[in-house]
């Protein structure tokens, strides 16, 4: 094997590959395998480019069919993922990085595509673009003197209903907390999320918040209880 260039791989890569695919059906393990080793040669990571970045054994519609339809959980990949973290890079301090990432879309068809404001402020790009919104969790690691991100989870906003980049972060956290049980942990967010439906839910599940709080947010003490309901009365009616 040493002819072909595979005994230059780090072992580490395989052992966290195998613990990966635990949480995948074995049919489509090798399906998963040539777009990981894809993803992982490109820069960017779409799934075009990792498909020919390859030298892909099935066809194109082969890797499309089993993206769209096929039986396997996204959200239990996330979980995974996280497990492989917490196992193979222990840390004292878990740090959570929650933010919201825009992609560029050119056709109008593509899911929850509409229009955006662009937090970037790029001088060669428009401030409304049109594009989808994503709210990603990624796990910081560090070792030594090098840090890392490692995405884990991410939730396309809809255009359509109530749901808030807010609800989309409570989400994702709901659905990564239990790896995280009994550890120490930290979501780091940008004044986006510093308010107080979003702090509260991480106070409860026994996790602590790090942000910049904006400017212009008010804060307010809980009331206290008057005894009954409603403002004082202004006057007051005394039969004479």
């Amino acid at each position: 094997m040493d002819n072909k260039g595979y005994g230059n791989i780090p072992c580490t890569l395989f052992e966290c590959i195998t613990f990966l695919v635990r949480a995948l059906p074995i049919r489509c393990v090798p399906t998963f395998i040539e777009l990981l080793v894809g993803a992982m040669i490109t820069q960017a990571g779409f799934v075009t480019e990792a498909w020919l970045a390859i030298n892909p054994v099935r066809s194109w519609s082969a890797y499309y069919k089993w993206l769209q339809q096929g039986k396997w959980s996204w959200v239990a990949l996330g979980v995974q993922m996280a497990r492989l973290m917490t196992a193979f890079f222990p840390q004292p301090i878990w740090f959570i990085i929650f933010d919201d990432t825009f992609i560029y879309r050119s056709s109008r068809k593509a899911p929850d595509c509409g229009i955006h404001h662009q937090h970037g402020n790029k001088s060669n790009r428009p401030k409304y673009a049109l594009g989808q919104c994503w709210v990603s969790m990624a796990l910081s690691i560090s070792a030594g003197m090098k840090h890392a991100a490692i995405p884990l989870l991410s939730r396309l906003m809809r255009t359509t209903g109530n749901s808030s980049k807010l609800d989309a972060a409570k989400v994702l956290l709901r659905v990564i907390a239990p790896v995280f049980a009994g550890k120490q942990v930290i979501t780091l967010v940008d004044s986006w999320y510093m308010k107080w439906p979003y702090l509260q839910y991480v106070l409860q599940l026994g996790f602590h918040t790090i942000g910049q709080v904006r400017r212009d947010t008010a804060l307010f003490g809980i009331p206290v209880f008057a005894g009954r309901r409603g403002r004082p009365r202004i006057y007051i009616w005394r039969p004479v």
